[in-house]
């Protein structure tokens, strides 16, 4: 039989995946009686907790007299602290208060911390999203690796904005304003992203006169600028906003023209450059109600090459999806946000998105980020405190998503992009009413490790290697 091997998955509750990564710096005892978790190395403090037959007083002295290090113990306390002596392995000490049948739990005094807030000026007006989200929880675990890529396919992104001019990825075979196609990926000169927007399509306004695919995807409507920012504006530089994952990079692709308007042929084009070129996270804040091959053979070929596809779910306010978000293995994003005399309750769907089949509702109402300093003050940007702007729709729920499937990324880089999609689903907050979709719940996606063993299919599909090299 082929594969004699296992991928062990825990589900908690029904609802967070939990776990831990194998391997022989983490010791974990474990007692039919009792409560025994992990115990990493490093450790330093043991919390035991006393059987149901004695008091923490009494199960301080019995651990004193086998010669155990317990500190003294406070009238409230529920359980007495064991100091692990230096050179001491924490697991194997935990063994052996396990042993001694005194112990109903056995688990780290592990250090707890204050969530990590940015410096970022205008996170104030960020926060009451991203606190329902739990971000800043996810922050103390990850910021998002430099090594990450987060594809936004849209209508490109501002290369000079300040909080994402450091964010945007590099094509490392490519010279710059080349005029030629260095790395023969198809795309001229895509030295920081590809624009697909066709010429006989494009709105005669727009003035484009390059034909694509081409390297000039910048933005000239500020909605794919917008999607970058919640997904990845530069996190506690003293600047503006913070995104969802700080430090990951955005690969611009440009399939919309500036009326935020595309083809399908486009569309397509750019989720497989994205794909090609090695993106982890592909995001399609924008949709259609026609299915079609083309776009599904664009999706399915950006997951056989190991990348995370997150789409809007769509605006009509009504039950269904849109395509690419229909699509199976795609993550369907419904915006959340109802605006009360309190504020906005983003514990509930929006009315103006659609709804039913939906994996995951995230914040989408009254949302901060990043616009282009030139837009300002048309395509209905209204900015405030320099170039950023508040708007809402499922578009600018999505890459909330996208930066969460981009830490979880950070935090398990070996992982398939199915495994992660579980992983960020399982780990959903209920919604306000039944019928509901879960909401976003990064903080508990990055709390919850992955228990595997010897797992052949949980490494990334290879699917080729990326034909344009990104750097970071």
């Amino acid at each position: 039989m082929r594969g004699l091997f296992v991928i062990a998955v825990l589900l908690v509750g029904g609802l967070a995946l939990r776990g831990l990564r194998a391997g022989a710096a983490d010791v974990t005892v474990r007692r039919a009686a009792g409560v025994v978790l992990p115990i990493p190395a490093g450790t330093d403090l043991i919390l035991v907790s006393p059987i149901r037959s004695l008091d923490v007083g009494a199960l301080r002295t019995r651990l004193v007299s086998a010669g155990f290090d317990a500190l003294p113990a406070r009238i409230d306390d529920t359980a007495v602290t064991v100091r692990v002596p230096g050179g001491t392995d924490g697991g194997a000490l935990a063994a052996r208060i396990e042993a001694t049948g005194l112990a109903r739990g056995v688990e780290p005094n592990a250090a707890v911390h204050a969530d990590r807030v940015p410096n970022d000026p205008l996170y104030e007006r960020q926060a009451r999203y991203m606190d329902v989200i739990h971000a800043s929880a996810a922050w103390d675990v990850t910021t998002g690796g430099a090594g990450v890529t987060i594809a936004v396919v849209d209508s490109g992104v501002s290369y000079n904005h300040l909080d994402m001019r450091e964010r945007i990825a590099t094509n490392a075979r490519e010279q710059p304003f080349s005029g030629r196609d260095d790395d023969n990926n198809g795309c001229t000169a895509d030295y920081a992203g590809c624009n697909y927007v066709s010429l006989g399509t494009a709105d005669p306004s727009c003035g484009y006169t390059l034909p694509p695919p081409n390297g000039f995807a910048s933005d000239d409507d500020g909605h794919g600028t917008f999607v970058a920012g919640l997904a990845a504006a530069a996190g506690n530089n003293g600047i503006g906003i913070a995104g969802v994952a700080w430090q990951a990079r955005i690969l611009p692709v440009k399939v919309l023209d500036c009326t935020a308007t595309g083809r399908i042929s486009d569309a397509a084009a750019g989720i497989r450059y994205a794909a090609r070129m090695g993106a982890d996270v592909i995001n399609v804040s924008f949709g259609g109600s026609n299915d079609s091959l083309v776009l599904r053979e664009a999706v399915e070929e950006a997951q056989l090459r190991g990348a995370l596809v997150v789409a809007s779910a769509g605006n009509d306010g009504r039950r269904g999806l849109t395509y690419p978000a229909a699509y199976p293995g795609v993550i369907s994003v419904a915006a959340s946000g109802l605006v009360g005399p309190t504020g906005v309750d983003y514990g509930t769907l929006a009315s103006f998105t659609n709804f039913g089949t939906v994996d995951v509702m995230a914040p989408g109402v009254n949302v901060l980020s990043t616009v282009p300093g030139e837009l300002c003050g048309t395509h209905g940007w209204i900015c405030t405190d320099g170039p950023y702007a508040s708007a809402s729709g499922s578009s600018f729920a999505t890459p909330l998503v996208s930066g969460a499937a981009a830490l979880m990324r950070a935090r398990y880089p070996d992982v398939s992009a199915q495994l992660l999609r579980i992983l960020l689903l399982n780990s959903r907050q209920p919604g306000a009413q039944p019928s509901d979709p879960g909401l976003l719940d990064v903080g508990a996606a990055l709390s919850a490790p992955l228990y595997r063993i010897g797992a052949p299919g949980t490494a990334r599909p290879s699917g080729g290697a990326p034909i344009g090299p990104l750097s970071p």
